[in-house]
């Protein structure tokens, strides 16, 4: 897995041999280990390591590029997402369709948790995980967050932390 990719990264980025390296390594076994949680337990599946790596579809590494695009965005942004920041955000302007529903979403994630672990079934957090994963791609394909003025970018802004911290959860 880790092979593969490497090869991935390679084809994608011109980077040093470490990043390469520690990059393979976090999703190479980051595609693993999702691709085993995300099936039901009962249910036989075939691992398919090419299907596991790829970029696109219900596989880690699109978590992971979900979670990377958010880091990315916050670092632009250059501000401490902290207690004072979050008190100054006004949410009352999240009215959007693919904003209230990133927000109906986080909501939804104590209870997926607790259904998840008494059910034993991790693969409802994977589930949850790729819906939030998929719900930020096309709030973030639609609409703009650094270039809004000061305070729905800021709204944003912690919006998107919020799902990254969620999606920090399989990352980490």
């Amino acid at each position: 897995m880790i092979t593969l990719a490497r090869k991935e990264i390679q084809e994608r980025h011109e980077l040093d041999k470490k990043e390469i390296d520690k990059r393979a390594e976090q999703i190479g076994m980051g595609a693993l280990k999702f691709f085993i949680l995300k099936y039901d337990a009962l249910k036989d599946f075939v691992f398919n390591p090419r299907e596991s790596i790829s970029f696109e579809g219900e596989t880690g590494p699109y978590i992971q590029y979900a979670h990377a695009r958010i880091c990315s965005i916050l670092r632009k942004f250059g501000k401490s997402i902290d207690k004072g920041f979050i008190d100054k955000t006004d949410l009352s302007l999240l009215k959007e369709k693919h904003e209230t529903e990133l927000i109906k979403l986080l909501g939804k994630f104590p209870d997926v948790v607790e259904n998840a672990a008494s059910s034993y079934k991790p693969s409802l957090i994977a589930r949850y995980l790729l819906d939030l994963s998929q719900n930020f791609n096309e709030f973030y394909h639609i609409h703009q967050i650094l270039k809004e003025g000061e305070e729905l970018k800021n709204t944003r802004i912690l919006l998107i932390y919020c799902v990254e911290q969620f999606l920090l959860l399989f990352n980490g």
